[in-house]
This record gives C-alpha cells, sequence and structure tokens, in this order.
C-alpha cells in the first residue's frame, strides 16, 4: 500500500490523500487548502477560472494526476494516467470537499448522507467555483456522481474494504473511515475531523472503539489543537450564553458559523431559556429545510415556533429564497422593526450590513468562533470589530472547537494503539512526539510513503 499526501500536511485542512493498492487507487478527501490559496490570492485577486485550473495548477494547488479531473478543463502531465475508483468525503467542510468538483465524470464520491444534503444546500444557495456542481443529478446517459453511505455500511472496491463511522464534530454528518486492505494484511485508520467534547461524544467513542476491535495498525490523525488544551465545551457554550442573554436588555446578536448545527443547536436552547426566538438568515433557513427530511438528525425544525426568518430587504430575491418566503409554515419577520429584546439575531460576518437597518439597541453581540489564525481572518476580525464599537454593542466571546484539544487527541491515539502515528490538518504535527510514545511518520506533501511490508 502506498500514501501520497497532496494536502493537510503542515497545515490546518486542504486533506487529498491518495491510497493506492496493487489494483486499486482511493482519495480520502479533495480539500481546498486555504492556506496556499493565501499565500498568492485574496480579496479581489482570484484564481481565472477562465483558465481552467492553470492558476491552481501553477502554484500546486491541485495535484497533477492524470486521469483526475474533468474533460473539459483539458489536462495533461507528465507520466501515465491513474485510474481512481473513489473519493471518499468525511464531512462537509470546504477544506475537506471544496475541490470535489473538478474531479473527472468517472471518479465517484462516496460522502454520508448528510453530507449530500449540507453540499446540495451549498449550490443551490450559491455558485460554486468554475460553476460545476458538487452534486452532479443523473441523466439518461450518466448516474450521479454520488454514491452516500451511513453508518453500518461498509464499501468493496476490488481488494479494499472501506467502512465509514461516525464521528463528533462542528457540522453533522461528519466520518472516519477505516481502510482495510486484505492482500496485504493492512488496516488503517483514518479520523477526519473530531472532538469529545461535542453534544455526541458518543460518536467518537464508536469509532475509538471500532477502530480498536479492527486492529488499525496506522492511524491518520488529525492534530488542529494538539498544541493547545482547553475545557470549553458545547454544554458550557449553551449556558454562558443563556446567562449572558439573560442580562441584555436589547438585541443578543450571534455570529456562529452557519452550518455548525450544533451552535445553531446551543443558541436554540438559549433562547428557549429566555423566552426569545432565534431569528435565522435565508442561508440557513434553506439548510435547515433540507435537514428536516434527515430521520437521524435530532435539530429543531424550520417551521419550529421558536424560530422566525429574517427577510433581508432586496429588489429581487432567488427562486431559492422565495420559496421559503412564500411557505406559509415558515414564520418570516419581514421588515427590520421587531420588537429586539424578543430575539437572538443570527449575524455572522457576511450579514453585518443588516445592523445598519436593525440600528440595536442596548445589544450583545456575542463572537462564536475561535481567535482568528490567519492575518486575512485577522483583519476580518478586526473589521467586524469595528462594526461592534460603531453600534456600541457589548462584546462576548463564547466557544467551543470543532476539534479534540491536546489531552484529548492523546487519549484517543493511545486507546487505538496504532503501530504508526500519521499527524494531519495539523500546522505542529511533530508535537505528537510529546504526547505519545508510538512512532511516527511525518510526511512530506505530494511524497508517496509505502505503508505495510
Amino acid at each position: 500500500m502506498k500514501l501520497t499526501p497532496y494536502g493537510g500536511i503542515d497545515e490546518i485542512g486542504g486533506n487529498c490523500f491518495l491510497f493506492e493498492a496493487k489494483d486499486t487507487s482511493i482519495l480520502f478527501d479533495f480539500g481546498r487548502s486555504f492556506k496556499r490559496e493565501g499565500i498568492y490570492y485574496d480579496g479581489y485577486l482570484l484564481p481565472r477560472t477562465s483558465q481552467g485550473l492553470t492558476d491552481l495548477l501553477e502554484f500546486d494547488m491541485i495535484p497533477k494526476i492524470n486521469g483526475l479531473y474533468a474533460q473539459e478543463f483539458n489536462t495533461h502531465f507528465p507520466g501515465d494516467s491513474k485510474t481512481i475508483q473513489g473519493c471518499f468525503l468525511s464531512h462537509a467542510h470546504m477544506d475537506h470537499y471544496g475541490n470535489i468538483n473538478l474531479l473527472s465524470e468517472d471518479i465517484p464520491v462516496y460522502m454520508g448522507e448528510t453530507a449530500k444534503t449540507i453540499l446540495t444546500s451549498v449550490q443551490q444557495t450559491s455558485r460554486p467555483r468554475f460553476g460545476r456542481p458538487y452534486i452532479r443529478p443523473p441523466t439518461d446517459t450518466n448516474p450521479s456522481n454520488i454514491r452516500t453511505f451511513r453508518t453500518g455500511d461498509t464499501i468493496q472496491i476490488s481488494e479494499l474494504t472501506i467502512t465509514p463511522i461516525h464521528v463528533d464534530h462542528s457540522i453533522p454528518g461528519a466520518y472516519a473511515f477505516i481502510l482495510e486492505d486484505r492482500k496485504e494484511g493492512l488496516v488503517i485508520g483514518y479520523s477526519g475531523d473530531v472532538r469529545l467534547h461535542g453534544w455526541r461524544k458518543d460518536l467518537t467513542t464508536d469509532f475509538i472503539q471500532i477502530a480498536k476491535k479492527k486492529g488499525v495498525q496506522i492511524l491518520l490523525m488529525e492534530g488542529t489543537n494538539v498544541d493547545e488544551d482547553f475545557d470549553q465545551n458545547e454544554h458550557q457554550v449553551q449556558r454562558d450564553v443563556s446567562e449572558s442573554i439573560e442580562k441584555t436588555d436589547g438585541l443578543a446578536i450571534a455570529n456562529y458559523t452557519l452550518r455548525d448545527i450544533d451552535r445553531f443547536r446551543s443558541f436554540y436552547y438559549a433562547a428557549k431559556e429566555n423566552s426569545r426566538k432565534l431569528l435565522v438568515n435565508l442561508k440557513q433557513a434553506h439548510l435547515l429545510k433540507l435537514l428536516q427530511g434527515d430521520i437521524n438528525l435530532d435539530i429543531p425544525s424550520i417551521t419550529d415556533p421558536n424560530i422566525e426568518v429574517y427577510q433581508r430587504p432586496k429588489s429581487r430575491y432567488y427562486r431559492w429564497e422565495q420559496e421559503i418566503l412564500d411557505n406559509p409554515e415558515i414564520h418570516i419577520v419581514a421588515n427590520s422593526d421587531f420588537k429586539q429584546e424578543e430575539y437572538i439575531f443570527h449575524c455572522d460576518f457576511w450579514n453585518l450590513t443588516d445592523l445598519i437597518d436593525i440600528q440595536p439597541q442596548n445589544a450583545t453581540y456575542f463572537y462564536s468562533h475561535g481567535d482568528p489564525f490567519s492575518e486575512s481572518g485577522l483583519i476580518d476580525y478586526k473589521r467586524m470589530m469595528e462594526w461592534v464599537k460603531f453600534f456600541k454593542l457589548d462584546f462576548r466571546q463564547f466557544h467551543a472547537s470543532g476539534h479534540a484539544p491536546r489531552d484529548d487527541l492523546k487519549d484517543i491515539v493511545e486507546e487505538i494503539s496504532p503501530e504508526m502515528l500519521i499527524p494531519i490538518h495539523s500546522e505542529s504535527p511533530e508535537k505528537y512526539k510529546e504526547i505519545v510514545d508510538i512512532p511516527l511518520i511525518l510526511p512530506t506533501r505530494g511524497h508517496t510513503i509505502t505503508l505495510g511490508q
């Protein structure tokens, strides 16, 4: 078995790992590297989509592999073509899925049912790069590019068996994988992104136990917080938010990631505890509407009486927006003159201009993210703080990471007890040497590693 990492090495995100057995090649994740893209592009300076993949390939943002990309991009590189039988998506964060729409139509993309729902919402409410869909619908001549799974399923591709196992992360439908090569007698674990301090710690515990039972020998383990310890969890976020809202006379404003359903749930419960309603934007309403069809998700419905939808004033609404606005079961707040003391208003970075119309009074601004870790993120943060200052908002920060802290990472790795550890999704992978007594391989981007015999 050979492993070539094309992303997710010495960086947080951009995951892209190619596994090659004797007769089979598969990818785990195919995400965008925001760190690498940010070196060359930002703001209005963007890769030229009119030139196909030229700009992305020039700066080595995507791998140079013949047979990997859709025919319309007409790419060819020195060397033979590879036949890749599948790409396995761990979850619906762009640093894990962001480039799957570039893949050849012949490469099926495997993902959880919930991830498919989330990506459906993403592509219906925004335009993917290059205008190519992440989820291609079936036609009379070609099937869809998507194959879905749930925990308990196994996927057999030639001599490889792939077992997806749910884990807890800051987005629903997150999975780890166990890859078994029966010919070589090799069992490999791939963590995806994990934590033990969310609402569903039991999911990650399931992965640990199954990985132990299957005898994982080589573990690719994320290490976002390998050099950081903290004890803040989702339950504490909800309590802290609720207590602060109790002391807020006017509008409570919540800045949390749109698809972080755990954080949405925390603010929803905090709103109920304080006899308020959660006022969400149209994009989150669209996502909630689609997720209602997932019987395995315990989240409030968009028709819940404690959830209302803010109608941002526009001269024209997209079709998907109009469908929400015309739905008689959804309560719409159609103007900015609402009773501010009765609401928690979801307002992320892209909706700050709504504050001009709303004119918040005696308001608290809840920033429910971690500290910025990039130069562009710091600029966004400083700009946001200018809005906070201008509207005289009482600033509060309550956040629980989507990734396990140092001590939990140590416990997870030691419990699984692999023979070899490969740190991924980390800017400090070498820090694992300080916390576990297990041999490490510190891979290099684009360099192939032989695993097993």
